[in-house]
């Protein structure tokens, strides 16, 4: 659902292309709309319409505009270099490109081949800052300009932004490769040394608060998923954590991985604060548990003393659930799924990060 911000947003970038459209597109057909709910995608905090708008705006105000036609396809470059914007993996140019070409397809090729061609080559130089072309080169100097020319405050915004988008990998994993991105940025553009060293500082000293929402998650519901939403409000991440009770012999939900693709999901079989403990290594750890009525709170607070007992520094808060999801149990699904529902139970399991396993086509089609 769009909101005000991403209304006015939208209405900005599309009032640039209009100032700006040799190739004559329809800027009022459904290819803009997907490409603009790409942007509006819930993982990303970085690689949003906020960064799109921005780096049209800045093609607009340089003196690239007074040249149409190279204005215009760095237009085409912002518009779909992120059209395709996932963590994981190396291939979100290459998608990015998958989904340029088969948008232009789709609305019968109004851009001239050799600008396509240019337009493609410069998304994918994305990918290692390449200067492969003018194009490619202009165009980086406008989508890493918080980089290259932003503030301190600029620079922090930006790494939290990352950080959020990256929130599927372990601290460890993250400020090994953070640091590693930092320290080849400046190998690759010498004038940004300090900006990187600064960043480098920031990366090793920041303690980010971070959640940790543990249950069996067995099936991992929309109840669940409410209270997670509710704690990454609270939180700079939220890790899940999927308690396996050795006695009981019950498996984890083995598609939690797939409902959450872009969290951190950890399974335990050891006590919670040893979880909370090991994870405290780099971050300032709070326990996140879901309430459905007064008698979850009694028993969460006898198991907080316990924990707090045996480490004193152990922090907890407690998210009560949405009045209309207070139904809504692992086990009451369990039950539902003994029957012959005919798929109607599908109302109580998350979608919202369905859209990571489709293709291009699919989620693009027009």
């Amino acid at each position: 659902m769009h909101n005000v911000d991403d209304n006015s947003r939208e209405n900005g970038i599309r009032s640039i292309l209009a100032e700006c459209n040799p190739f004559q597109l329809d800027l009022d057909g459904v290819w803009l709309e997907r490409v603009f709910a790409a942007y509006r995608q819930p993982h990303r905090y970085f690689h949003t319409l906020d960064h799109l708008l921005s780096i049209c705006r800045g093609i607009r105000n340089n003196e690239v505009w007074e040249n149409q036609s190279l204005a215009a396809e760095l237009l085409l470059t912002a518009l779909f270099h992120d059209a395709v914007w996932v963590p994981q993996g190396t291939d979100s140019e290459e998608r990015s490109c998958e989904a340029f070409l088969y948008i232009l397809n789709a609305i019968g090729n109004p851009v001239p081949a050799d600008s396509v061609e240019r337009v493609r080559q410069a998304i994918l130089a994305t990918t290692l800052q390449d200067d492969v072309s003018e194009l490619a080169a202009r165009f980086h100097d406008f989508d890493c300009q918080i980089i290259i020319h932003g503030s301190h405050v600029d620079l922090l915004d930006y790494e939290f932004q990352i950080f959020r988008e990256y929130q599927y990998l372990n601290m460890t994993e993250y400020r090994r490769g953070r640091s590693a991105f930092f320290t080849r940025f400046a190998k690759r553009f010498p004038e940004c040394r300090d900006t990187m060293r600064f960043l480098i500082d920031y990366l090793e000293h920041r303690r980010p608060r971070v959640g940790i929402y543990a249950g069996t998650f067995n099936p991992f519901h929309i109840g669940h998923l409410s209270i997670l939403e509710k704690a990454e409000r609270m939180f700079d991440k939220v890790i899940v954590a999927v308690g396996i009770n050795p006695q009981k012999n019950i498996e984890p939900d083995v598609m939690l991985d797939k409902t959450l693709p872009f969290h951190e999901v950890v399974d335990f079989d050891t006590l919670m604060v040893d979880l909370i403990e090991r994870e405290s290594v780099y971050c300032d750890v709070t326990l996140v548990r879901g309430l459905r009525n007064g008698y979850d709170l009694d028993y969460e607070m006898n198991q907080l003393c316990f924990m707090q007992e045996m480490r004193p520094n152990t922090h907890a808060v407690y998210i009560p659930c949405d009045k209309r999801l207070e139904h809504v149990s692992s086990s009451a699904l369990k039950g539902l799924a003994a029957f012959n529902v005919s798929g109607r139970d599908s109302i109580y399991y998350p979608t919202k990060y369905n859209y990571y396993w489709q293709d291009v086509k699919t989620v693009f089609k027009l």
